[in-house]
């Protein structure tokens, strides 16, 4: 039997062995690119039922976007890892596998493959080997169900096959007795009373967006719920609802974000897109996880019949930090909510090998320990090395406070935990880690790229705030000066509001000054629950993203603490600044956001405007498109409120855009302007001889 008859007759008996005891597999073909694509084109795959990640067509298969394919069920994935190096994408195709499912890798020889994975990373890094997929290889010898055939071996490393099991053939009755549970659950939250939500909580592959799907079809077909949003990270996201709504009401019909049947609709909508003076007859919240606790108490207050949908532990991120702090709010806002979960899977049995493997390689079930004592009396601060991470016993706890305390962990996240230069900094209290602080190093830039920021010209990986304080405020200096961002903070449940997270921020600046950085810097979604933590510890306000995250609806706030003279002084006079322009620019860079955030960024502060002619030099910028409108509308708003603006021909424009809020199209309509483009054509002719009239009043 020639190596190409073994190997196909052995991927064919996997595949028997798998439909029969409902288990996936997973096969590494280990060598150069041109023996693993011919071994790939021995076991004649099916295109139509195959997932591929890759850069470019392999063989008959056309590469797709992993993440716009969740719902969907295919038998073969397919990864192409000398080009395809998203971490996320890998266990997102993963899930799309059914029983008898085979996840084939077309990689380098294990040996070389960490070195040439870490080459291809962007993840910053000063090691030359990737530790994170050498955690990932050091499982696969020790997993049943994980195959390894390399190049450099002789073709009977096939072996041993496998058999179906002398148990009775696999089978899932389908829907399951758990999704027709929820289907009901969700069915008494449109007929029970109002104000009493249900969550329902499963792992990845359990069908709970099709249930959502087969309840929302339910509820339809009885004729009294004509009005139904859904929401989710992304439409793709909730594709299998509205399979299911196809597959149970035939003559209904898909078009663009909406489910229609006779009368009623159910409408997929972004978060921040979901109108409290809509009137909706039922909300459906999918992967409820990966929005903020802010903005789920915010969904939770607006809509009185609603339904949390959350993956616990998922191939795209973790719904963990969701269950523990939301069930809080639950508890004491809305006392008589519901539950339910699904825990039978629906594509695979529950023993399925590939689920195990992937379970123990990526840690996506990693889950903190609980200290011994209450008492938190012992408490010790320590970075640690990359030896520790090395070890899973640490190495889980500290990716399973990650996955609690945050909305958005992802097997990213671990990669970069162990390949990149971050800083890892935990607390621990009877060895058990109740603390982590992530630390990443910004800063350090050349001259020419810092000048190529300032300008917009560049915009190199890495660097957030470095970048953003450089950029704003047309100031080299946070490029060129070494600091350090606090990219997570995690703290154990039952250790949260007892100090731990001062406690690492006193370390981390204590590290940060002991490695000569100038400032020490953070980013997150800026929420009233959040943001009181970072000024109570020193840290000031400085910038408020004007484009709100896709999935969390949420603008992003930085908070900096200067560890330098000079930059106290700089800090100071930003802040001024932010808070002088706030109250000017939130109708056009924040008009949506939450009331008690904004509150919580300007309460108690006292403001003294900087001067007109800080506002003329953000007007240059802006006239020289280095800033874009959002970023500079506060200055451009006030120099309108301050100057005679008789004297220029497009005032009016000026005004209805910056002093009445008008949107764009409607502007650009009532000028016969080319939309958005034209009008700040027009905004950037006027202030550019706004500039020069005052110009010529200073050199008279």
């Amino acid at each position: 039997m020639s190596a190409d008859t073994e190997l196909r007759e052995f991927v064919r008996q996997l595949r028997g062995a798998g439909r029969h005891n409902g288990h996936r597999y997973a096969l590494f073909l280990c060598g150069a690119v041109p023996w693993g694509q011919a071994q790939l084109a021995s076991l004649d795959i099916a295109s139509n039922d195959s997932l591929l990640l890759a850069e470019n067509a392999l063989l008959d298969l056309s590469p797709k976007r992993a993440k716009q394919y969740l719902g969907h069920e295919f038998s073969t994935v397919v990864i192409d890892a000398y080009s395809a190096q998203a971490v996320d994408d890998w266990l997102a195709a993963a899930g799309t596998l059914i029983a008898g499912g085979v996840l084939i890798v077309l990689c380098p020889e294990f040996d070389q493959w960490p070195e040439y994975f870490q080459g291809k990373s962007d993840a910053a890094a000063d090691k030359l080997e990737s530790s994170f997929l050498q955690r990932i290889l050091s499982k696969v010898m020790d997993s049943s169900g994980v195959y390894c055939i390399s190049q450099q071996v002789a073709s009977a490393s096939v072996t041993p096959l496998i058999h179906p099991s002398l148990h009775p053939a696999w089978t899932t009755a389908l829907p399951t007795a758990d999704q027709l549970s929820a289907v009901a659950a969700i069915v008494r939250v449109y007929k029970g009373r109002a104000k009493r939500p249900l969550v329902i909580r499963s792992d990845r592959g359990r069908g709970k967006t099709s249930s959502l799907g087969m309840a929302a079809a339910e509820l339809f077909t009885q004729g009294m719920c004509q009005r139904i949003a859904m929401t989710a990270p992304n439409r793709a996201a909730v594709e299998a609802a509205f399979k299911q709504m196809q597959r149970i009401l035939p003559t209904g019909k898909i078009v663009d974000s909406g489910f229609y049947f006779e009368n009623c609709e159910l409408i997929f909508m972004p978060v921040f897109e979901l109108n409290p003076n809509q009137t909706w007859d039922l909300v459906l919240v999918d992967e409820a996880a990966s929005l903020p606790v802010s903005v789920l108490h915010q969904l939770l207050q607006q809509h009185p019949r609603i339904v949390f949908a959350t993956t616990v532990h998922g191939y795209e991120g973790s719904g963990r930090g969701f269950d523990i702090r939301f069930k809080d709010i639950l508890d004491r806002e809305r006392p008589q909510w519901r539950r339910a979960e699904l825990q039978v899977p629906v594509r695979w049995a529950i023993d399925d090998p590939l689920e195990i493997w992937l379970n123990e390689a990526f840690l996506l079930n990693a889950e903190p320990q609980t200290p011994v004592s209450n008492l938190l009396s012992n408490i010790q601060i320590r970075v640690l090395t990359s030896t520790d991470l090395t070890q899973d016993l640490i190495l889980k706890q500290v990716f399973g406070l990650l996955v609690q305390a945050h909305y958005q962990t992802s097997p990213r996240d671990l990669q970069y935990i162990l390949d990149s230069s971050c800083v890892v900094l935990v607390a621990e209290c009877d060895s058990c880690v109740v603390g982590v602080c992530q630390l990443l190093p910004e800063g350090g830039l050349d001259e020419d790229i810092s000048a190529a920021i300032i300008t917009g010209q560049r915009r190199p990986k890495g660097h957030l705030v470095a970048q953003r304080l450089a950029h704003l405020n047309a100031n080299a200096d946070y490029t060129q000066y070494v600091s350090l961002r606090v990219n997570r903070i995690a703290i154990a449940a039952e250790c949260r509001r007892r100090g731990v997270g001062r406690q690492l921020l006193n370390a981390a600046e204590e590290y940060a000054r002991h490695n000569n950085a100038s400032y020490l810097s953070s980013s997150f979604a800026a929420s009233s629950d959040v943001i009181p933590f970072w000024l109570q510890n020193g840290f000031t306000a400085l910038w408020l993203g004007s484009r709100r995250d896709t999935s969390s609806g949420m603008y992003s706030l930085i908070v900096a603490k200067a560890l330098k003279p000079e930059f106290e002084f700089d800090f100071s006079e930003i802040h001024t600044r932010f808070l002088n322009d706030l109250p000017w620019s939130v109708r056009h860079a924040h008009a949506d956001i939450s009331a008690d955030t904004l509150s919580a960024l300007l309460t108690g502060k006292s403001v003294v405007s900087l001067g007109f002619s800080a506002d003329l030099h953000v007007a240059l910028r802006y006239c020289r498109q280095e800033l874009i409108f959002e970023q500079a509308a506060a200055g451009l708003t006030r120099l309108c409120s301050q100057v005679d603006l008789r004297l220029f021909c497009d005032a009016e424009l000026a005004i209805r855009i910056l002093l009445l809020g008008q949107n764009w199209q409607s502007v650009a309509g009532q000028y016969q302007l080319d939309g958005r483009a034209g009008v700040e054509e027009k905004l950037r002719l006027m202030f550019n001889h706004m500039m020069a009239i005052y110009k010529r009043a200073e050199e008279v």
